[in-house]
């Protein structure tokens, strides 16, 4: 029988081979543990509202980065690797089911406390956890969540460490969640950063050989959000880079920017520089202690990187670890005369500085060493491609446009679709090699660059009548893929809701009622949650 949040039995809709292996394991002919320890571990290690341009294996010169470059030297670097969305929950949510938001129903960065106990987001779709749980993996969560409540373990985690919500108000001061018991991080006397480090080692240490182990590494820093970004830098780091800052973008306040400052207007939160967020992104613009701040923080997670590998190493695990690092979403810190991620605009943005994240995998003898690939990966892709990787690619994950690159990870050739996806509530895009087309709901301005010839995106060309069939082209494309895998439930676009939370402070929800009368406010219900194991 179906347990609501947290168990259900094999669903009856599967593929043939999903169904067949449900079905052996009723027979009890498959052991979970017995193919699970054939497999080896899987570290996914995470940064938060981090670009790829803030890493010296991305080409960084300045900001210091050694064992985050050492593993792509390690491993397969990819130069072209895009979030599917443009804030911390729905990109966590979109990474672990393969789901796009409107798939999914996480539009937007959730709330702290929900009506229901044990409650994630996600829980009724296929996921990495529960998967692996389920095929006999230790499963592990250390650092930021984001996706339900934070007091007890969801999703099949044996190993819980987290903290409430998901904005980082401080590096040193907040309250934590660590495997049933509570406290402040500030009892404790430790940066965030390297509390988290701390905890994964100690996960990793108290290992089984016998089981492998999944571990979800998930780091607030470098963050780059006010108001830390805004205040005096606690990182270790910071001194590093006291004589030295790093450059940062010089543009004016871009219009997106100013529009979202003319509608807040001022406010009045004293702990926030200007009184609001709009007016501390734009105190954060050009500012040489905010990019102290992004330096020492990213330098700072660079460090618990160092560490986690060096005790991986140690413990014998490294030759049968397949790393992950990636990040949720990209970060504006000044390009074009933006900051934050895509909730900080008006309309939200969805530039480079916004999509491109790092995205590294390492696993000796298995992901090819020194490897730079240049194919255009979308977050959707990575959860199919772990599972093949895993030799777990007869499970399904239903209603997913991810395709699996693992055959890259090996050095191999194979046919692939240069083009990328994303979406954040009201703006949507589609991007190849040379076009990307933004396209607003109940918003504007539409937009079309030729990256070719302004990789900057800086000419908008929507409206230029020489390319009108460039934009219907793309627009027929943009439509048919999200025709195809939004779930009409969650596609606001078409009278579609959310989970917990649609927008920030209701932005723009009056114009949704008006276009869809039978607008269902953002909901948390409790749901029967996915599992391959029978019975449960």
């Amino acid at each position: 029988m179906a347990a609501l949040v947290t168990d259900t039995v094999c669903s009856a809709d599967r593929r043939q081979l999903g169904r067949l292996f449900c079905s052996l394991l009723l027979a009890g002919v498959v052991s979970a543990g017995a193919q699970a320890a054939k497999r080896p571990n899987v570290l996914l290690i995470m940064t938060d509202n981090q670009s790829a341009s803030l890493l010296g294996a991305y080409g960084n010169p300045v900001i210091q980065t050694p064992n985050i470059d050492r593993l792509a030297a390690e491993g397969t670097l990819f130069e072209r690797a895009y979030a599917t969305t443009g804030v911390c929950s729905p990109s966590r949510a979109v990474l672990l089911t393969g789901l796009i938001p409107s798939a999914n129903g996480v539009h937007n960065g959730l709330p702290g406390r929900f009506p229901l106990d044990r409650y994630s987001a996600i829980a009724e779709f296929r996921n990495w956890p529960r998967t692996l749980a389920d095929a006999g993996y230790r499963t592990g969560l250390v650092g930021k969540y984001h996706l339900g409540t934070h007091a007890q373990p969801t999703l099949g985690f044996d190993y819980w460490v987290t903290f409430r919500g998901g904005h980082t108000a401080s590096f040193t001061d907040l309250q934590i969640f660590d495997n049933g018991k509570q406290y402040n991080l500030a009892d404790v006397s430790e940066h965030l950063t390297d509390f988290w480090t701390r905890r994964a080692v100690d996960f990793i240490q108290s290992h089984d050989e016998d089981e492998p182990f999944f571990l979800w590494l998930s780091y607030n820093g470098p963050y780059i959000l006010p108001p830390t970004v805004n205040e005096p830098p606690v990182s270790r780091f910071a001194p590093v880079y006291e004589e030295t800052v790093p450059p940062m973008p010089q543009h004016q306040v871009h219009p997106y920017l100013r529009d979202w400052v003319k509608a807040a207007g001022r406010g009045n939160n004293p702990n926030i520089v200007g009184g609001s967020y709009p007016w501390a992104a734009v105190d954060a613009l050009n500012n040489r202690r905010a990019m102290r701040n992004i330096a020492a923080e990213t330098t700072h997670v660079d460090a618990g990187v160092g560490r986690v590998l060096e005790v991986l190493e140690a413990n014998g695990f490294k030759d049968d670890t397949l790393v992950i690092f990636l990040s949720d979403q990209g970060s504006a810190y000044g390009q074009l005369g933006l900051w934050g991620n895509s909730s900080w605009g008006e309309p939200p943005p969805a530039y480079n500085a916004n999509m491109h994240v790092p995205l590294i995998f390492r696993h000796p003898g298995g992901v090819g060493a020194g490897q730079r690939v240049d194919a255009m990966i979308d977050q959707f892709d990575i959860f199919p491609t772990m599972l093949d990787y895993l030799g777990l690619d007869h499970l399904e994950i239903a209603n997913s446009p991810g395709v699996s690159f693992a055959p890259m990870l090996r050095g191999d050739d194979m046919a692939w679709d240069d083009e990328v996806f994303f979406e954040y509530i009201t703006t949507r895009v589609i991007q190849t090699r040379q076009w990307k087309y933004t396209r607003r709901f109940l918003d504007s301005p539409n937009e079309l660059y030729d990256l070719r010839v302004d990789p900057g995106e800086t000419n908008n060309l929507v409206d230029d009548p020489a390319y009108a069939d460039v934009v219907d082209k793309l627009d027929k494309r943009l439509v048919a893929f999200f025709n195809e895998y939004a779930d009409p439930e969650f596609d606001p676009w078409n009278g579609g809701t959310g989970k917990a939370l649609l927008f920030y402070g209701k932005r723009r929800t009056d114009r949704f009622r008006e276009a869809f009368p039978e607008f269902r406010d953002p909901f948390v219900e409790a749901r029967p949650a996915f599992t391959d194991l029978p019975g449960q």
